[in-house]
């Protein structure tokens, strides 16, 4: 299979990135010179590689980052199930008390995020991403919601306001080959939204539950 970043694009991906530069230009992210030369570059872009340096120095996942989930499409359970579309997703939500995920689960390609005011904890170091882009709705109140993704996997936070909560990403901005990416977007409102590595602690767990399993510890890989 092609490399991501080598599949060819069409209109519509090329007409994205217009976009991306026209609202760049327009907040004063890049000058007026620069989006005339990227939209000329964008317009004749053949591969998502032809795009990603265009936007790479701005607030936005890569383009190439952003397609259409193919390579696990066999892997979509059935859409009667919440989660494989943006007008039905997998809502998680932790009330006062707290809701976690562990363990061996599959993170659905649209979930929405509820804080209130308790704690939300999705462990995705055994997790299996259906798609290539997650998409997480996230409102935050007064609560917390911790991500704990493995090597490789990546993170873009720009589009979550934090309000009077915090929002932080440890995560790569960048998903490695065959890993995806969770775009969040949504508000905190006084709560707190962390996306990060595993600790100590879960390192160990995950060692354990590999051994238990058999399975190649792939994801303790520093």
């Amino acid at each position: 299979m092609a490399d991501a970043a080598q599949m060819r694009i069409g209109h519509a991906e090329r007409d994205r990135v217009v976009e991306v530069l026209q609202k760049a230009a327009a907040e004063g992210r890049i000058t007026m010179e620069e989006q005339a030369e990227r939209v000329e570059k964008a317009l004749a872009a053949k591969v998502y590689a032809d795009l990603d340096p265009l936007v790479a120095d701005l607030p936005v996942p890569p383009p190439s980052a952003m397609q259409e989930p193919r390579t696990r499409t066999a892997q979509l359970s059935p859409l009667t199930e919440p989660g494989y579309s943006l007008d039905d997703p997998l809502v998680i939500r932790a009330g006062w008390d707290s809701e976690k995920r562990d363990g061996v689960w599959t993170l659905p390609p649209f979930l929405r995020l509820d804080g209130g005011m308790g704690e939300i904890k999705l462990n995705c170091l055994r997790a299996q991403a259906s798609a290539d882009v997650i998409d997480l709705e996230v409102e935050g109140v007064m609560g917390s919601i911790t991500i704990v993704v493995p090597e490789g996997w990546a993170a873009n936070l720009d589009r979550l306001n934090k309000s009077w909560g915090s929002v932080t990403n440890k995560a790569a901005h960048t998903p490695q080959p065959g890993c995806p990416i969770l775009v969040a977007h949504g508000k905190m409102g006084m709560g707190s939204f962390t996306i990060r590595g595993a600790g100590w602690f879960e390192r160990n767990a995950l060692a354990k539950a590999l051994k238990e399993s058999g399975d190649a510890p792939h994801q303790l890989e520093a």
